[in-house]
């Protein structure tokens, strides 16, 4: 009997990450590319093309077929038409025919999915959401992605590219701007962006006192990983944006839950890293807020599928729509 496998990929700004996955939804070979966006779009292309090639190899070497390649990506697309129309993680690629090219390329069916929507599908089959019918899920990274779960199913409403886009809930009229034009947004409060962000906002306010966020900031170095780091450390300041970003977290949950009847969320990303230090205010949030639900009904997990999660799910949706 012929072994089949699926590729699954996900794009990010910086690095592109690539996985083989099996009939049994295993994951056989992984490998993680510069993304290269910066010197052009057929650059970018030309290295999704060359990682597709090598798990193309790689699954011939264990005597099987690969069907089909699925691609998350950031921002809005043109699913049906196989086309980017925005991604903040490629603004060059602007109304770009990603799955023609790549499909011609590799000679595969290609199909492309909003990265959250694929860190969904992942979960659903493999992560805390497993055999859970309804859920919500929050990607926390550059931005906050969302998606969500229906009877088992990715939720696509009338199919506009903007079902699940909760980074873009507002939970403070009043709040930071937001990088999409309004003003606060969850992905304000509740991202690696907002965390920067917030810091230089304290920065200009002369609010960090002696934090060693100050540093950072005046050598033009702050990353999200250094805000976790200060918070870890105690730093008023670095906490403060935590808080922060736990209340909106649990505000937007609350609503979510209230509005489409759920008791279920998983939060993944790279920024859900952070966990121990906007956990309790997310739960104190989810407390304060719930005033017509259960609350020892709701169940909010952090992701345990890490950089693998996206991956998964991308494959899978190429496995769903090309079953071989």
């Amino acid at each position: 009997m012929e072994r089949k496998m699926w590729i699954g990929v996900d794009v990010g700004g910086t690095h592109t990450r690539l996985a083989l996955v099996d009939q049994d939804g295993n994951v056989r070979n992984v490998e993680k590319v510069r993304t290269e966006i910066e010197r052009g779009n057929e650059r970018a292309v030309s290295q999704l093309v060359e990682g597709c090639r090598r798990q193309i190899e790689a699954a011939q070497s264990f005597g099987a077929r690969v069907v089909a390649v699925g691609v998350g990506i950031a921002g809005k697309l043109d699913r049906k038409g196989g086309r980017i129309l925005f991604s903040p993680n490629l603004p060059s690629m602007r109304d770009f025919p990603l799955v023609e090219l790549l499909g011609n390329a590799v000679g595969l069916p290609v199909v492309m999915e909003n990265d959250a929507n694929v860190f969904g599908v992942g979960e659903s089959r493999a992560g805390k959401a497993k055999g859970v019918p309804n859920w919500v899920g929050l990607t926390l990274g550059t931005g906050v992605g969302g998606c969500l779960i229906f009877n088992g199913k990715l939720w696509r409403g009338d199919d506009t590219g903007t079902a699940g886009e909760i980074g873009h809930m507002i939970v403070d009229p009043s709040g930071p701007r937001c990088a999409c034009g309004q003003k606060g947004c969850l992905e304000a409060h509740a991202s690696g962006t907002a965390l920067v962000d917030g810091a230089k906002q304290l920065h200009r306010e002369g609010k960090l006192g002696g934090s060693p966020l100050e540093a950072k900031l005046e050598d033009g170095v702050l990353e999200p990983a250094d805000v976790y780091a200060a918070a870890r450390s105690g730093d008023p300041a670095a906490r403060r944006l935590f808080q922060r970003m736990g209340w909106a977290l649990g505000l937007a949950l609350v609503n979510l839950f209230t509005v489409l009847g759920l008791e279920r969320a998983v939060i993944g990303g790279g920024v859900s890293a952070s966990w121990d230090q906007f956990e309790a205010p997310l739960r104190e949030s989810l407390r304060r807020h719930s005033t017509m639900l259960n609350l020892d009904r709701l169940v909010v997990d952090r992701s345990t599928l890490g950089d693998l999660g996206p991956l998964l799910g991308a494959a899978f949706v190429a496995a769903e729509e090309y079953p071989g």
